[in-house]
C-alpha cells in the first residue's frame, strides 16, 4: 500500500514508468515490474485485490458499527473470510447496521438482511478482513472514533443501546464489562443525560435458560447494569 501511493504521487509529477521505477528502488529499495506499475498507475488494480477498502476514517456510521461489535455484534473467522455479524430479532436494527457496515466499507448496497430459521433472527453478514482486524482490539483504541464529533457520540451510544439496551419501566442497558458500561455513562453525562449508579444484575454461577433449545446454561461473569433517570429521558431521545 506504501509502494501503491508513492507510484501513484510519482505520476502525478509526470515522471515516466522507468522515472517511477528508478525512484522506488533508490528510495525503498524494492524493483517494481514496469506492468505493476502501469495498472497501479492507470487504476486496472490495486495491491488490496478484491478486498473490501477500508479505512479507519471518524464517521458516524463507523461509530455505529463499533457500538454494534461491542454489543450483540459477533466477529468470526470462516476459512479466508473475516465476517462480521448482527442476528437480532428487530429487523429496523438489522436494517440500520446493514447501511452502515455497507457505507463504512463503501459499497453501493446495503448488505442482505436474511431470515434464519435456526436462529429465530434477522441476519446481517458483511466481510472484510480490514475492517475485522481494526474492530479486533481492546474497545479503548475505538476512542478516537467515537468521540470525533457529537454525530459519532450519538451514533454510538444509539447503537450500544440497540444491542444492550431494554425498556419497560425503567430504560437500562446491560453489558458483563463494567468498564465499558462506566464509560458509556461518561459519553452520557457529558451530553447532561443523568444515569442510577452502575449495579451487578446478575452474578456469575448463576443459571440462565435458551429459550429455543430449554437447555440450561451457567452464567461465567456478573453482569452489570444502570438506567437513565426519568427527568433524563426525553434528552436521551433528543
Amino acid at each position: 500500500m506504501q509502494l501503491y501511493g508513492r507510484v501513484r504521487e510519482l505520476s502525478g509529477f509526470g515522471l515516466s514508468y522507468r522515472q517511477i521505477q528508478e525512484a522506488v528502488l533508490r528510495n525503498r529499495q524494492v524493483r517494481l515490474a514496469k506492468s505493476t506499475i502501469s495498472v497501479w498507475v492507470n487504476g486496472l488494480h490495486g495491491p488490496t485485490g478484491r478486498l473490501n477498502s477500508f479505512r479507519p476514517n471518524p464517521t458516524p456510521e463507523l461509530a455505529y458499527v463499533i457500538g454494534v461489535i461491542l454489543g450483540d455484534g459477533n466477529l468470526n473467522i470462516h476459512g479466508y473470510n473475516a465476517e462480521l455479524i448482527l442476528a437480532v430479532t428487530d429487523h429496523d436494527f438489522a436494517e440500520e447496521f446493514s447501511r452502515c457496515l455497507a457505507k463504512v466499507l463503501h459499497r453501493e448496497r446495503p448488505y442482505k438482511i436474511r431470515w434464519s430459521e435456526r436462529k429465530n433472527r434477522w441476519v446481517v453478514q458483511g466481510s472484510s478482513i480490514l475492517l475485522h482486524k481494526f474492530l479486533n482490539c481492546e474497545w479503548r483504541s475505538f476512542k478516537k472514533c467515537i468521540e470525533h464529533c457529537d454525530r459519532c457520540r450519538g451514533a454510538f451510544l444509539r447503537a450500544f443501546y440497540d444491542s444492550e439496551g431494554s425498556i419497560s419501566r425503567k430504560l437500562v442497558v446491560s453489558n458483563t464489562r463494567r468498564d465499558l458500561l462506566r464509560y458509556v455513562q461518561k459519553l452520557l453525562k457529558d451530553a447532561n443525560i443523568e444515569t442510577t449508579s452502575l449495579r451487578v444484575d446478575t452474578s456469575a454461577g448463576t443459571s440462565l435458560k435458551d429459550p429455543r433449545t430449554g437447555r440450561i446454561y451457567l452464567r461465567r461473569k456478573d453482569c452489570f447494569q444502570f438506567s437513565v433517570r426519568m427527568q433524563s429521558i426525553s434528552k436521551f431521545a433528543e
